[in-house]
């Protein structure tokens, strides 16, 4: 039985339109079959499958519509975008009258550490935003000054428009400076691959030279297929921004697709050359030298470097035993104040990080 989310959700997502809905399945929570009003194929499923068939997503286990061409299948994600977009948009926050923390004068407001206490208690806000500079200078503002009265905070449309805008060009202001460098000095475009706490795959571009170094982009790459030419036609475009003749390399992790990017960028602009990570690179020598001899190449590399190895897995075992067990985990809290850190297996020194915080915890 569907609940009462469920339903809303059914009869506001758009792409339902497109379907005629048929008798209800008789299990699956949700679950109804509908037949596509384009190619006139009838499904079984919840909402996900439908925005999969009309939207030719692959992995939802149902056929992709054949009858959608491009122009609907436009109109259709447009729809779809903007109906996550207002599932995402938060609700409008209201004011709720709570109790003061004065008895004997109860027509005293709250004091002014409960309003903010409540304004980060409310909003979820992380604690160490009490640390950031730019809010403690706001606070330290709205007391000293007494022109404030009257005064209504900037609403969420102008903070994500116009004061966007204008914040925007205050920082390529102050940025003018180091880019005033770039011709006299040059630059390089460093970029890197990773996958944020959302699962989506990110490519990120900084500029750096010998005054600073400025991010410029970061591009979401989770509908593209990341080939050699979709990335190097990324670094062309980051090129170009930046001109041509201020660029004396671009700068890589050591993957073969990288090396085949550096290529494109090279044969485009002679006086651009690629480089590999030195971190990466030296990463990868490590791995290979403590790679399980397979061949009679390694053999000596591994006899007298495998201890390197055993180090990292008997490190690994300590930290497995420890915190997948409630009671071991317990003993070694009540004796360190240190955590034992989680550190994804990544090819930038995530076992470094890990030995240096058991051995602190010795």
């Amino acid at each position: 039985m569907s609940t009462q989310s469920e339903k809303s959700t059914k009869s506001t997502a758009p792409l339902w339109k497109y379907v005629t809905k048929l008798e209800k399945a008789s299990g699956g929570v949700g679950n109804v079959t509908f037949r596509c009003n384009y190619c006139e194929k009838t499904f079984k499923g919840s909402y996900s499958r439908v925005k999969a068939h009309m939207l030719k997503l692959p992995n939802f286990g149902i056929q992709a519509c054949a009858k959608v061409g491009d122009e609907y299948l436009n109109e259709m994600q447009k729809l779809e975008d903007a109906y996550e977009e207002s599932m995402r948009r938060p609700m409008k926050p209201k004011l709720v009258s709570l109790p003061t923390d004065s008895a004997s004068s109860p027509d005293l407001g709250p004091s002014e550490d409960s309003l903010i206490t409540r304004t980060f208690y409310s909003a979820g806000l992380p604690f160490h935003f009490a640390k950031n500079p730019y809010w403690i200078e706001m606070i330290k503002f709205a007391a000293n000054n007494n022109n404030l009265v009257g005064y209504v905070p900037p609403g969420y449309n102008k903070l994500r428009t116009n004061l966007l805008h204008k914040e925007r060009a205050q920082i390529e202001k102050l940025l003018k400076s180091i880019k005033d460098t770039w011709k006299e000095k040059s630059l390089s475009i460093v970029s890197d691959r990773l996958t944020d706490s959302q699962k989506r795959p990110l490519i990120n571009f900084m500029v750096t030279s010998e005054k600073e170094s400025i991010f410029i982009k970061s591009i979401n790459g989770i509908k593209e297929y990341k080939d050699k030419h979709f990335i190097a036609d990324l670094f062309l475009k980051v090129i170009g921004e930046v001109k041509h003749q201020h660029v004396v390399q671009i700068i890589t992790d050591n993957a073969f697709v990288m090396k085949v990017v550096g290529s494109i960028v090279e044969a485009e602009y002679p006086h651009i050359f690629w480089s590999p990570c030195v971190v990466h690179t030296l990463n990868l020598a490590l791995r290979n030298i403590c790679a399980p001899k397979n061949s009679l190449q390694n053999e000596v590399a591994y006899n007298e470097c495998n201890s390197i190895a055993q180090v990292a897995d008997e490190a690994t075992f300590i930290h497995i035993f420890i915190t997948n067990h409630s009671m071991r985990l317990a003993i070694f809290n009540s004796y360190s104040p240190l955590k034992l850190l989680v550190v994804a297996e990544t090819r930038f020194a995530s076992i470094i990080t890990m030995l240096k915080r058991l051995f602190q915890v010795k």
